[in-house]
């Protein structure tokens, strides 16, 4: 399978916002730029990794996140319809000396105008990514919303990742690994060009690293991939794992923030020396990842 980047927006485009790259070029007194993640389990695990590698590049970061497990784009729309409930988790990594009192519970109307974001992310549920007809006409009418309500905001879509092959539901769908990449890689470049937005290539980066290594699932081991636990039991003479299957683990967590902070930024993540304790033993992966996620940049 053809690993690609695709890219809608020129490269201008950044140079409009006056500042979503000004990593680059401008100190670290610099505001912060402020991000507000409109998702679910895929994009909650961005906190758990992305402030750090920022702080390490001097890159100031208010990061928040709004999360309802397996949330779609059609579930974020229904929400915003009822904006007098408050159905999402917020919580948030701040380094600004002001940061927003926020509650612990919101809703997306109210939370795209509780702080002046430079960017707002979005994605499709991991269940239906692959699936083109279930972006619309909740995505568009969800981006209308953002631009109302928060235009100054440049608005992202973070491509998802595909599942181990331990995931019953690829076998279920009559797909593998590989195929659901390959079709969520072509409905998130179909959604993000009819919209004009740019993609954070999460799943990209995934696929990358599983093919560079390679990733071998085995009968009892999962100690390579980003995805799933490594700890497996044996029953009715099968190994399988034991828990998670899908989600990031803490490697996956590492390599989401490193693509999230070279994408936003705009930086070269190949000069962060942070090492997460997961990769404090394999110092060369985690420099395949640093070197993945800036080339994805």
């Amino acid at each position: 399978m053809k690993l690609s980047r695709r890219t809608f927006v020129s490269a201008s485009a950044l140079a409009l916002l006056g500042g979503l790259a000004f990593a680059a070029e401008e100190p670290a007194s610099q505001k912060p730029l402020k991000v507000l993640m409109i998702g679910n389990s895929f994009s909650i695990c961005v906190l758990q990794e992305m402030p750090k590698i920022a702080a390490d590049l001097k890159l100031p970061l208010d990061l928040c996140s709004m999360y309802i497990g397996g949330c779609s784009l059609e579930r974020h729309m229904k929400n915003v319809n009822a904006p007098e409930t408050t159905p999402y988790k917020v919580t948030w990594s701040y380094v600004s000396d002001d940061a927003a009192a926020f509650p612990k519970q919101g809703n997306i109307p109210q939370m795209l105008v509780a702080d002046k974001w430079d960017v707002v992310t979005i994605q499709q549920a991991s269940h239906g990514s692959w699936q083109p007809a279930t972006y619309e006409p909740f995505g568009t009418d969800l981006i209308a919303k953002i631009k109302e309500l928060a235009p100054q905001a440049k608005i992202y879509v973070q491509q998802t990742w595909s599942y181990t092959p331990w995931d019953k539901r690829l076998a279920k769908w009559g797909i593998n690994q590989d195929t659901m990449f390959g079709a969520l890689e072509a409905a998130y470049a179909d959604f993000a060009q009819r919209h004009g937005l740019e993609q954070i290539y999460t799943g990209e980066a995934v696929q990358r690293y599983r093919k560079a290594l390679p990733v071998v699932y085995t009968e009892k081991t999962n100690d390579d991939d980003v995805c799933g636990t490594s700890v497996f039991e044996e029953k009715d003479g099968r190994w399988t794992p034991k828990g998670d299957v899908f989600h990031f683990n803490a490697r996956g967590h590492f390599l989401q923030g490193l693509v999230w902070t070279a994408r936003l930024f705009n930086v070269d993540v190949t000069k962060s020396t942070y090492v997460p304790k997961c990769l404090a033993q394999q110092p060369e992966r985690a420099a395949l990842m640093r070197k993945i996620a800036t080339e994805l940049k």
